[in-house]
């Protein structure tokens, strides 16, 4: 599981991980070449090439805590059984994890576009927005795993825990931007209301399988197919978090993407309404998903609250990535905070965005 990146990070020299080479032998795949690995950006490091026994791999070590991090492996591998060879949802082939480590070992897809460039370039489709949306519905009918469906951890976003202070450590090691994206939450309480709001009606919806984390760079075009991956957030929760993230991800292309360049000649007022036009361009990549959402799903039509509940995760999903944008530099940009407030609005009034925001009402 890989992608065609413009630039991509170094990765972390193989003689300084010799785990990598270990895992990689015991799993009968072969050994990586030290000159002809490379890595990709992300949370986690990575390896990715052709081994000496001409298997194509993507290995990744999965970070953070022991017991999280033990989670998350017996996620994906549970998520890579059960979608092998899959009739509807592609996903990169497991190969193999080792839970102590956080290694996991994925199918190379040489030369695969993720999401997010095909929609930087204006390759996104809606067939494949369609197609996105299909693969979707289809996982939330899926019965879990038993890994997953016996994992009873709350999904780590939204952070009711941070929503009045950060811990110290967390605040130490924070970023000027991160800090700054931080306390636009903290100092709006009708945020902080709307998303407690939001996750105590995620508890009174019924729960399905969930992707957990989804965002356009999860999905992988390659050879014609649709592929989506990274299962590391996968559990049992509420269908509006991926339906909203999905929805989220194009509303924040249309205010930050969209408006690039500009954010040093106009105010937020004129980001916004840059933004909107933009977001009407690309609106019909969310219809065509939720459209394929529903063709997939269509017992998601006698969920009534569905698209409100999806349209308040979208109104999180921009907060979330202005919080992921301001952990690399020392501050917002004016476009990241118009996002916000986009979010804010959407948020705070998440049944008056639905039909904007390309829902349309679950009927």
């Amino acid at each position: 599981m890989a992608v065609r990146e413009r630039l991509r990070p170094l990765p972390v020299p193989l003689d300084e991980v010799p785990e990598v080479a270990e895992f990689l032998t015991r799993l009968g795949l072969g050994n990586l070449g030290p000159d002809d690995v490379s890595a990709f950006f992300g949370r986690n490091d990575t390896w990715a090439g052709v081994t000496d026994a001409g298997v194509p791999v993507f290995v990744k070590r999965i970070s953070g805590e022991a017991d999280l991090v033990r989670r998350r492996v017996r996620r994906t591998r549970a998520m890579g059984e059960l979608l092998d060879a899959h009739a509807v949802i592609t996903t990169p082939r497991f190969l193999g994890d080792d839970g102590e480590s956080g290694l996991v070992a994925l199918a190379l897809l040489d030369e695969a576009r993720n999401g997010a460039h095909l929609a930087s370039e204006d390759d996104f489709t809606s067939e494949l927005a369609r197609l996105a949306g299909v693969q979707v519905g289809t996982l939330h009918t899926l019965p879990a795993p038993e890994p997953v469906a016996e994992d009873t951890s709350e999904p780590p976003l939204p952070p009711l825990g941070r929503l009045s202070a950060l811990p110290l450590e967390f605040y130490a090691a924070a970023s000027g931007g991160e800090l700054e994206a931080w306390g636009i939450l903290h100092d709006d309480p009708a945020v902080a209301e709307a998303i407690t709001r939001l996750c105590r009606w995620e508890g009174r919806a019924s729960r399905v399988l969930v992707h957990g984390d989804l965002r356009l760079d999860q999905f992988l075009y390659h050879d014609g197919t649709l592929h989506l991956g990274d299962w590391e957030e996968v559990r049992l929760a509420d269908p509006a978090r991926d339906v909203g993230a999905f929805a989220g991800e194009w509303l924040y292309r249309a205010v930050v993407l969209g408006m690039a360049g500009h954010e040093d000649v106009v105010g937020e007022r004129e980001v916004v309404a840059g933004g909107v036009q933009r977001f009407e361009a690309l609106r019909p990549h969310i219809e065509a998903f939720w459209s394929g959402y529903l063709e997939a799903r269509p017992a998601a039509r006698a969920d009534e609250e569905l698209a409100t509940r999806s349209a308040a995760f979208a109104g999180w999903h921009m907060f979330d990535r202005v919080i992921a944008a301001g952990i690399e530099r020392s501050r917002l940009t004016a476009l990241e905070r118009a996002a916000a407030g986009v979010g804010r609005r959407v948020l705070t009034a998440p049944a008056e965005f639905t039909t904007t925001l390309g829902f349309g009402g679950a009927r």
